[in-house]
């Protein structure tokens, strides 16, 4: 990856400058995660009849052993954990582990909406969290972070049973996805959570399985990926909403779906070999059946693990992202920054997310010129961070 530029952003300007105001800032030491199986820390094995193939190899070759976790490694939320000093967050499932840093409540074909079996749905893993929710202290549940990758498998199945769906259809069906999504975090910011993050959903098109599935591996299948491109919009929009409805909503947004089409397309920039072929797995991009027989020798040389989810490297990456990077890619604040925000700071920082929330928009929809798209997201920091510094003094 290339070294985080020299220049202090603008909001980390704007962090140093709430460091001056509120000298009492508490730094969270919380982790809850909600999600499928990009975040899967091990729950599918307590639930599934069946073999789960994340428990054994060759899942977690590079770590030395299988934990249940979909890659030869480690995963994103272990990795933010890491940075945030305290220990991997353990499987909700799992119950003789250490919870005091949170708990792991994403499980691998997890959906929004439906009910598929031997899995959690979103909403029964936010009903698991608050049966649970006794286990932290009111303080903890305040200051942690809520961390969320989830519906790529509302949409798979839907272009799957939808192979030409109308542009109202499309909408209708992203529209009942955002709405249970609302329902959950409301759920969520009623036992005390305020800091919320989110890992966009994938060009799901761009996918082995998908694009082997579909039968033409040199394009991203355009459906699914349209699917979750929407999804991406509505979803931002509603985060800038509930940040103006509910006093404290706090969170920040990453923009995986460009991190993952850009290295698909360029994989030899962010270090890869290959961005379209799996490392484990059979068939013409390597998409499906990941066993012993059919692994690479070195999967830090591949984004995909297998043909739905990230190598070890490729999910060091993405964490390295949602932790520090800049606009351009995470907004209106990274992890990092997200992490030192007081709990107080809504209005402040409500005319920065409506700023962030506009130009992130224009980035989903056509991914222009990095740089032009940086210098003009940049503008807009320094001029709203400009009025929350006169509003403060």
């Amino acid at each position: 990856m290339a070294n985080p530029k020299p220049h202090l952003s603008p909001l980390s300007f704007f962090s140093l400058l709430l460091l001056l105001h509120f000298p009492a800032l508490s730094f969270a030491q919380t982790l809850f995660v909600f999600g499928d199986g990009l975040y899967d820390a091990g729950n599918k094995q307590f639930v599934s009849s069946n073999r789960v193939d994340a428990s054994f190899p060759p899942y977690g070759m590079t770590v030395g052993e299988a934990t249940g976790r979909w890659s030869d490694g480690r995963i994103v939320p272990d990795y933010l954990a890491s940075f945030m000093n305290i220990p991997h967050i353990p499987p909700i499932l799992n119950g003789t582990a250490d919870f005091s840093h949170g708990a792991n409540f994403a499980i691998a074909d997890a959906t929004v909406l439906g009910s598929p079996p031997e899995t959690l749905t979103l909403s029964q893993q936010v009903i698991k969290f608050s049966d649970s929710k006794s286990k932290w202290s009111a303080q903890a549940r305040s200051e942690g972070v809520y961390l969320f990758y989830i519906g790529a498998d509302d949409y798979l199945n839907f272009a799957k049973n939808n192979p030409n769906p109308s542009d109202d259809q499309k909408q209708a069906f992203v529209d009942r996805v955002i709405t249970a999504i609302e329902a959950e975090l409301k759920v969520i910011y009623g036992s005390g959570g305020r800091k919320f993050a989110f890992q966009n959903l994938a060009p799901l098109g761009c996918l082995p399985a998908i694009k082997q599935e579909n039968g033409n591996v040199q394009e991203c299948v355009r459906l699914p990926s349209e699917m979750a491109g929407l999804h991406n919009k509505k979803l931002l929009q509603l985060l800038v909403e509930l940040s103006l409805q509910l006093g404290g909503f706090q969170y920040s947004f990453y923009d995986f779906f460009s991190s993952i089409q850009h290295r698909v397309i360029k994989p030899k920039t962010y270090t890869f070999e290959t961005g379209v072929a799996a490392c484990c797995g059979t068939g013409s991009v390597n998409g499906t059946s990941c066993s012993t027989h059919n692994v690479c020798a070195e999967p830090e040389a591949y984004l995909f693990f297998d043909g739905k989810h990230l190598t070890q490297e490729g999910n060091l990456q993405v964490g390295h992202l949602m932790w520090g990077s800049d606009p351009v890619v995470v907004g209106p604040s990274n992890l990092r920054e997200l992490l030192f925000l007081p709990l107080n700071t809504t209005i402040i920082l409500a005319d920065i997310q409506e700023a962030m929330a506009a130009t992130r928009q224009m980035k989903i929809e056509s991914l222009y010129d990095i740089k032009i798209m940086e210098s003009e997201m940049e503008n807009q920091w320094l001029y709203q961070v400009g009025k929350a510094v006169s509003f403060l003094i």
